[in-house]
């Protein structure tokens, strides 16, 4: 499990780096949820993930609720991501931060 952890957080690191260049709005906000739930989507199809929907495997979340207008007024995009891998078979959240180059970062 762990290597599919680290597989789906780089994978989706990479993907969306050029989410840094644009502005953080709601439209930016659905294209990374899209690319993203593109990504999960074909790592169900190919088997990584359980569930007999897309639907039951996994979750992308990225809005007004994923973000506070601190994380918006510091140029933070933060997005929740939630799969089922096959073993074991819990559900697994987890929560990434992009921001602009020169963004004061803190702690989640």
């Amino acid at each position: 499990m762990r290597r599919l952890f680290i597989f789906i957080e780089e994978s989706i690191e990479q993907g969306t780096k050029w989410l840094v260049f644009e502005p953080n709005n709601e439209k930016v906000w659905s294209r990374h949820v899209s690319t993203i739930t593109d990504f999960l989507s074909k790592a169900w199809r190919d088997g990584m993930l359980t569930g007999n929907t897309s639907e039951e495997a996994f979750f992308v979340k990225c809005d007004r609720s994923t973000m506070t207008q601190n994380d918006l007024d510091n140029g933070r995009l933060i997005v929740v991501v939630g799969f089922a891998p096959l073993k074991p078979a819990e559900f697994i959240v987890i929560k990434i931060q992009q921001a602009k180059s020169g963004a004061k970062d803190e702690e989640i």
